[in-house]
């Protein structure tokens, strides 16, 4: 049998959206955006006696929820092919189904 190799990444998720990214990253994207636009006016409202420190202090209470939206939103473990979100949810999932298990075995009679 004749093996063709297939130029197009199959593992990967469609890039929907422009061609830049896909829907899972863009419902990343806008929980992230909204996160900020709801706190970050009242760090600036906190801190607004000094505007230079309230910019610089939104600026840095912004830097986590960015690279945690980021990193789930395009973080990809290349060895696994999964995204690192997915691959949370694995995880998380995981742990819960090990006592079922365990459960089910013991009604059984094991």
């Amino acid at each position: 049998m004749r093996k063709v190799s297939v130029p197009i990444d199959m593992s990967s998720e469609q890039k929907s959206l422009l061609g830049i990214i896909s829907k899972r990253q863009l419902v990343y994207l806008l929980i992230g955006g909204l996160l900020l636009y709801n706190y970050i006016p009242f760090v600036f409202n906190v801190f607004s006696s000094n505007w230079f420190a309230a910019i610089i202090i939104s600026v840095f209470s912004a830097i986590p929820t960015i690279a945690l939206i980021g990193f789930l939103a395009f973080f990809r473990l290349p060895k696994l092919h999964l995204n690192f979100d997915h691959y949370l949810i694995i995880k998380f999932r995981y742990k819960s189904n090990i006592g079922v298990w365990t459960k089910y075995r013991k009604s059984l009679g094991d």
